[in-house]
């Protein structure tokens, strides 16, 4: 029975399982309880050759429109989070937004420039998220991952990252949980921190509209917002998918954006762009194609 899994919803709309909204949805949706849970719905996946997809809160990926006729792993009910004096061990499932706010309450510096990141800790060490010039990685110790159905823990030092990227976006591992060492510091310093982080991202991001984040990753020595409103492409849109006039890098969706809406648009501002300044922007988020 899938139902030994954990949560399964059948025809399931994936609508809140991506931050652009994209109207799309999937045969299965699995919410394994534990990592237990995990192993099992893995082990039942493989056997039956069914096709599978783990989601965490979709903050930086694109949905196809279509119906996705395999299984959507969510880990959402892996979200766990523990503290040992400045040592912090966290579920893949955990949101970003409450592991930030827990660490302040502990006394804990670190993660308070991952403050107002959407998304969920799996999915941001899968990416290597970040903001300001710092990342989530700056204060990784170790990832855990399932590996072949095998849980195996991974040293950051083992683990290849660069900017925007890791080696797990080339691999079928799935990142379960993480191990962090932060600094000891004091709440009032942190929520300063915080509160001018949150009023930045207040004034210069289209927050009031849905949107993935961070188009394209900034060229060497540039910034990919700026050469976009250098190429007089704020408010250009395509259907429902427009370049915020906010800030150029964002893509949001007028409300009834569709994923061929998006790629056409992420499409003519790389053309437009590469014309006029002969740099071809590299795409920070995820084009999902599971055809």
């Amino acid at each position: 029975m899938l139902s030994d899994f954990g949560e399964v919803l059948e025809n399931a709309s994936l609508e809140n399982y991506n931050t652009y909204g994209i109207k799309t949805s999937c045969k299965y949706l699995v919410k394994p309880k534990s990592l237990d849970d995990l192993q099992r719905v893995m082990v039942y996946l493989k056997e039956n050759n069914f096709n599978y997809y783990v989601l965490g809160k979709g903050s930086n990926v694109i949905l196809p429109d279509h119906l996705f006729n395999g299984f959507i792993i969510s880990l959402e009910n892996l979200n766990k989070i523990n503290f040992e004096q400045n040592l912090v061990t966290c579920e893949a499932g955990a949101l970003l937004g409450t592991l930030v706010k827990e660490a302040i309450e502990h006394n804990l510096s670190g993660f308070e420039y991952l403050f107002g990141i959407p998304g969920t800790v799996g999915g941001a060490l899968y990416g290597n998220a970040g903001a300001y010039n710092h990342s989530i990685y700056d204060c990784l110790e170790s990832i855990t991952i399932l590996k072949d159905n095998d849980i195996k823990t991974l040293k950051k030092s083992d683990i290849k990252i660069d900017y925007r990227y890791t080696e797990f976006k080339e691999t079928k591992d799935i990142i379960v949980a993480a191990t962090f060492k932060l600094e000891f510091s004091d709440k009032e310093s942190l929520h300063e921190i915080i509160k001018n982080i949150g009023e930045k991202r207040q004034n210069n991001l289209p927050l009031q509209y849905k949107n993935a984040g961070s188009v394209f990753k900034n060229p060497t020595g540039d910034f990919a917002g700026r050469l976009i409103e250098e190429s007089n492409l704020k408010g250009y849109a395509v259907g429902g998918a427009k370049v915020s006039e906010k800030h150029a890098n964002f893509i949001v969706n007028t409300g009834n954006m569709t994923s061929k809406d998006v790629k056409e648009l992420i499409k003519h501002i790389q053309k437009v762009v590469e014309e006029k300044f002969k740099i071809k922007l590299e795409l920070e988020q995820i084009i999902i194609d599971w055809d």
